[in-house]
């Protein structure tokens, strides 16, 4: 059975914004852009586009790949701006900027997609503030598939820092043995036919077939690879469709539940700051 993330997605806005109209909510959402990706740029545009869905407002704020000082201004600036619940910063950075040290230097109050060292330490503390978007969006999917995945055998492709390795600790939490993959891992092959659940998160174009996975796995691809205008996963879906029991494709999968956890921490970092606003009035 194919995933269509649209449909999740679309009942997670649905939610979203009926909260925010019945309690009178304002959040807002600022998005900071550095250089001249043009894949960011659409992202971020999609991401206004849903805030506005829902009820959420959104701003942009672009910068040169020469202007790292005041991107840092500006986010300093956004860090203590009242108005201003949530902030992401679009990937990737120019390289001339420092990635780990602006990613933390947002507030981790407003850190919406989990990035920063402290908010990704409390994940990893089991004490989140908020769960970084994809990896939140394909447990989300996953918990739509109503299956008990005790015991099962989740095998993850990609070890990064924003997606495999947040993606493993929340599979573990679901009490899932976790096997996680990489690009040095040999043999590839003979982990990924192991997997109950396989996750792609390597961003490599058709990295995995139908060959290399099990007979009625549940196949979650977080894969965007993009060439000549289209977007790409991980798998060659055509080849793995017929063996997994549930798939997400590419486009329309993964990326639409993201985007709606995007909108649902911004809600809850909202939510946040009425909470401690009405703390020190209250003292």
């Amino acid at each position: 059975m194919i995933i269509d993330g649209k449909v999740i997605a679309k009942r997670i806005r649905e939610n979203i914004k009926a909260e925010i109209q019945e309690n009178n909510y304002k959040p807002k959402l600022a998005i900071l852009i550095a250089g001249n990706d043009s894949a960011s740029k659409i992202y971020a545009n999609a991401k206004v586009k849903a805030c506005a869905g829902v009820g959420i407002d959104a701003e942009v704020f672009c910068f040169s790949d020469s202007e790292e000082g005041k991107f840092l201004n500006k986010l300093e600036e956004l860090n203590v701006d009242e108005n201003i619940h949530g902030i992401i910063v679009e990937m990737p950075l120019p390289k001339s900027f420092n990635a780990q040290r602006t990613y933390d230097l947002i507030n981790p109050l407003k850190d919406v997609d989990c990035i920063s060292t402290y908010n990704m330490g409390r994940l990893f503390a089991g004490n989140p503030l908020y769960l970084p978007c994809t990896p939140h969006a394909i447990l989300t999917i996953l918990k739509q598939l109503d299956i008990n995945f005790t015991g099962k055998h989740a095998v993850i492709v990609g070890r990064s820092n924003i997606l495999g390795k947040p993606v493993a600790k929340l599979m573990l939490d679901l009490d899932m043995t976790v096997t996680q993959c990489h690009s040095k891992t040999v043999d590839l092959q003979k982990y990924t036919k192991m997997a109950d659940v396989l996750i792609l998160a390597a961003g490599k174009k058709n990295l995995i077939n139908g060959d290399m996975i099990k007979e009625g796995a549940i196949l979650i691809d977080a894969g965007i690879n993009e060439y000549d205008g289209k977007v790409y996963g991980d798998c060659d879906f055509q080849s793995a469709e017929n063996r997994c029991l549930y798939i997400t494709p590419v486009p329309g999968g993964v990326g639409p539940v993201t985007t709606s956890m995007v909108l649902l921490n911004t809600l809850e970092a909202y939510k946040n700051a009425i909470k401690n606003t009405y703390s020190k009035t209250s003292q």
